[in-house]
């Protein structure tokens, strides 16, 4: 057992003292003259709002709302929910899609819909909110604090995403239009976007509808500078330059070394179409019955146009340097002319092994999401004390996408230079860009198929009671199915072609400039592009099939009856499938006294899963002839089936205590879980790797649930109905934390160890840390700064992990935790014009803990500036433009230090000006 702590020495700036200086001390108590009121309107409608809900509430809660219908503050909402403390997000192409609180990333937080469960794209439980369009959104609850009444499942957090509801706003016939024009700086590209709603409640609010739809388009570019991972590994170094000749064996000498094992560059063109329809139906049919119907849409095609050059190092170099750390800074890559003139290091049972190479690589990330849901809830007053609520709902998300990895490279004739430092570069000896050199390597060829489907129910009962302190209770059952499966069907062609023995045509291929590359830096001028189909065609016919590296293998016909680049749809490579019932009831007291209230409950739990699947069995692994992997042999497909279950219970207390008549104090204890991912579970199985570095993974069903027991202590200053500043300390102490941890083992097909990586339980530890918020508006007491105002919040979190393992992972951070995060904006409004002008930084975090010789992978500390601007034309129409990015940030990733690049990734600018029209 082994202990790593993450600490921070640099604290940021508290609040800045403006937040409680000038009027604080009037707009916090006495009388105010009724002419010096302000109304409040625009954004400062929207901090009032979400202050409101945070004050009222029994927990710590954060919100997030709408200034008006169609007007949430930003284009996605992930990014509005980023301006909440202690949550921080993972984008996507530069568009906000996860979001991790309090260091906890997406797995580890419950987001809900209406208060109800959504099924996902990803096969998991983390929630994509590139999904969902912001328009629809009225407000959206951060729940940091856990209550009976919230389904289990987020230690970091409950999220509750609300749509907007009729019978709450105007009554009578309102609708919004927003009409908008995205740009990106990198594709140079420009999308439309709309959006529509329409709500109509009639004057004594018994019936209400609103219905809304958005469509946005946007297209996109990233560019990246790529190394796949740092290796710690035996390198056998050549003592000499691209120049030497007549080296032998004593000129060669072994050391173990921190070694980059790629280089390269890759662009990705992005085409994002989504459309989000949603219906809302209210009928009261008497004060005492309420009704809500709910019907959600969504629609997600994502295109993608990946192309990648890189260079493959071998841990065979030439003019090796390193520094005290044994970490390589430099070395020469030897082509095949060095080897020409060096025969004494080359051949068999000497160095040559595989040679480096230039490799050209398509990957397919399209992603083709849609996602339906149902919701119908009752609300019945049966009597002054009693209140009973039924909700069902049921949502279903199915996506495809294919699972491409398509190689072609050439084997260099001179040697390269690489340099590695904080962005390393690469001088290559040979034209990269000449299509004449091209030769075939490696190609996976697949077809993912993903399904999650979702049925739940519940039924809760509340007592109001005056006895003393107590005021009632409240309680509930609840029921959920779900089921998510995942089928694959591929091809086996990895190792047919790998090796680069096999010529190609220069036609494949086509000469690419490659311009606007981060600017302008040392690049390449030109690369090669080709349409892997066309590639795997070419592979397919017989005259090369005779040239692969089982010929006998791969022309059997009843094994590869289209060539062994051709997906074989006749049975499914893999398929898995999760079933998961959770049953649960919750019991709620309430209670109140002078100055103070509180709740005390608790939730029980108890979960039934079944995995099972089908997967062909794989029969045998040998060595490929022609370079370091391995052709497997599979067998028939069997199916396989595991049940697992347990229980839980979860209590939570929460104490409210009015200080003052604007400070509050709120002490929260609870004990939350967090549920495996869903894809986690399968019982699948998957093989890779290398001589000398097998690599097999796949699914666990045996998995428990993660759980943390939580103490919150916080503090409120309501300065005004806009106005607060609050401080909090919060302290998780998590066990069977789920990870995905390398665990070394023999298994029969294989000569040799083999690292098997999948998500295992086992890490323990403590999380804890310390939330400081504030915002003001200078609203009557300095003039000049009428109309003005600032928000900020700042997060530090503090955590030590204890885990078995390699080294690697001993070192390891929890991953997506930051130790410190902090995000200001500062605005200005009148009955005219608002603006907003936002930052949002995190520290660096973990992404993974690697395994085996490959060391973690860690982003950078990263910081966003994004602005609003909006001008009232008429007062039922404006003009609006969103800028994101301005700075044009970029995000990096690095191994165990910051010496060790990984990544670096340029997204660009966005920009999306519109007008929005109401009537």
């Amino acid at each position: 057992m082994h202990t790593t702590r993450m600490r921070k020495n640099v604290l940021a700036a508290l609040i800045a003292e403006m937040l409680i200086a000038g009027g604080a001390a009037a707009q916090t108590g006495g009388d105010v003259d009724p002419s010096a009121r302000v109304v409040v309107t625009g954004i400062r409608a929207s901090l009032s709002s979400s202050l409101n809900t945070k004050r009222m509430q029994e927990g710590v809660v954060d919100a997030v709302s709408a200034e008006d219908a169609g007007k949430f503050p930003d284009t996605n909402i992930a990014e509005s929910l980023q301006r909440v403390t202690g949550v921080q997000i993972q984008r996507n192409n530069g568009e906000g899609r996860y979001i991790s609180v309090r260091g906890l990333g997406p797995e580890f937080n419950n987001v809900l819909v209406n208060g109800r469960t959504i099924t996902s794209d990803t096969g998991g439980r983390e929630f994509s909110f590139d999904l969902l369009s912001s328009d629809l959104i009225s407000k959206a609850l951060v729940y940091k604090t856990s209550q009976p009444f919230l389904p289990e499942g987020g230690i970091g957090s409950t999220v509750d995403i609300q749509t907007a509801r009729p019978l709450s706003g105007k009554t009578g016939h309102t609708s919004v239009v927003n009409v908008s024009h995205s740009w990106d700086s990198n594709s140079k590209e420009h999308t439309p976007n709309i959006s529509g709603m329409y709500s109509f409640a009639n004057d004594d609010r018994t019936f209400g509808v609103t219905g809304s739809i958005s469509y946005t388009d946007r297209a996109s570019k990233q560019n990246k500078a790529i190394n796949d991972a740092w290796n710690y590994r035996d390198v056998s170094m050549i003592n000499g330059d691209l120049n030497s000749r007549g080296l032998t064996m004593a000129d060669v000498t072994t050391r173990k070394l921190y070694i980059p094992q790629s280089y390269g560059f890759q662009q990705e063109k992005e085409s994002r179409k989504r459309t989000v329809a949603n219906l809302t139906v209210q009928y009261n049919p008497s004060p005492a019955w309420k009704m809500t119907a709910d019907a959600l849409y969504s629609r997600l095609d994502q295109r993608n146009d990946v192309i990648a050059f890189s260079d493959w190092n071998n841990p065979v170099q030439l003019g090796v340097k390193y520094d005290q750390n044994d970490q390589i800074t430099s070395f020469l890559r030897p082509g095949a002319t060095f080897y020409a003139n060096n025969p004494a290091i080359a051949g068999p049972g000497k160095l040559l092994g595989e040679a480096n190479s230039n490799d050209m690589i398509v990957k397919g990330g399209d992603r083709l999401s849609e996602t339906k849901a149902f919701g119908l809830n009752s609300k019945w007053t049966l009597a002054p004390e009693w209140r009973l609520e039924g909700d069902v709902s049921t949502s279903r998300t199915t996506s495809r996408s294919p699972d491409m990895w398509v190689v072609a490279g050439m084997v260099p004739k001179n040697g390269d230079t690489l340099v590695f430092d904080a962005i390393p570069s690469i001088t290559f000896g040979d034209n990269i860009a000449d299509p004449t050199a091209v030769r075939a390597h490696a190609v996976s060829n697949g077809d993912v198929h993903n399904r999650d489907k979702l049925h739940e129910g519940r039924l809760n009962l509340s007592w109001d009671h005056e006895m003393g302190f107590f005021k009632g209770f409240d309680t509930g059952v609840s029921y959920s199915q779900r089921d998510v499966g995942r089928t694959k069907w591929e091809s086996d062609s990895w190792n047919a072609f790998s090796g680069y023995h096999v010529s190609l045509p220069a036609s494949l291929f086509t000469v690419t400039p490659l311009d606007g590359y981060f600017g302008g830096g040392k690049v390449p001028s030109s690369y090669l592009r080709f349409d892997p189909y066309e590639y795997m065609a070419y592979l397919n016919q017989p005259a090369l099939i005779a040239q692969s590296n089982d010929p006998a293998l791969y022309s059997d016909k009843t094994k590869y009856p289209n060539g062994p680049m051709a997906i074989d749809y006749r049975n499914p490579a893999s398929t898995w499938g999760v079933k998961e019932k959770v049953a649960s009831f919750f019991a709620d007291s309430r209670w109140e006294g002078e100055g103070w209230s509180a709740n005390a409950g608790f939730r029980y739990v108890h979960v039934k899963s079944m995995s099972s699947g089908v997967s062909r069995t794989l029969i045998s692994a040998t060595k490929s002839p022609n370079d370091t992997t391995y052709i497997l042999n599979w067998g028939p497909s069997a199916p396989t089936t595991v049940e697992n279950s347990y229980h839980s219970f979860l209590p939570s207390a929460n104490l409210k205590i009015d200080v003052t008549r604007d400070m509050l104090l709120r002490f929260g204890a609870s004990k939350t879980e967090t549920r495996p991912t869903l894809s986690q579970m399968g019982v699948d199985n998957w093989y890779g790797g290398r001589f000398g570095d097998v690599q097999t993974g796949g699914g666990n069903p045996y998995l428990k649930p993660m759980q943390s027991k939580n103490f919150d202590v916080s503090y409120e200053w309501y300065l005004s109905k806009t106005n607060y500043v609050s401080a909090a300390v919060f302290y998780k102490k998590v066990s069977d934390f789920l990870e995905t941890r390398l665990v070394d083992m023999r298994i029969p097909q294989y000569d040799e160890v083999v690292h098997d990586s999948r998500v295992r339980n086992g890490q323990s530890g403590k999380i804890k840390g310390v939330e400081i918020a504030g915002q003001y508006a200078f609203d009557t007491n300095i003039r000049w700064l009428q109309g003005f105002g600032v928000a900020a919040n700042y997060t530090y979190v503090d955590a030590n992990a204890t885990r078995e393992g390699d080294a690697g992972a001993l070192e390891c951070g929890y991953p997506g935790l930051s130790p410190q995060s902090y995000n200001a904006s500062a605005f200005y409004e009148n009955d005219r014009f608002q603006a907003r002008v936002s930052y949002n930084w995190r520290n660096h975090y973990s992404v993974d803990c690697g395994g085996g010789s490959t060391l973690p992978r860690n982003r950078a500390a990263y910081g966003q500036t994004d602005a609003s601007l909006r001008y009232n034309i008429t007062p039922t129409i404006a003009l609006y433009a969103d800028g994101i990015n301005l700075g044009n940030k970029r995000m990096r990733e690095y191994a165990s230090n910051e010496s060790q690049f990984l990544t670096l990734e340029d997204v660009g600018r966005r920009v999306n000006v519109g007008v929005r029209v109401a009537f």
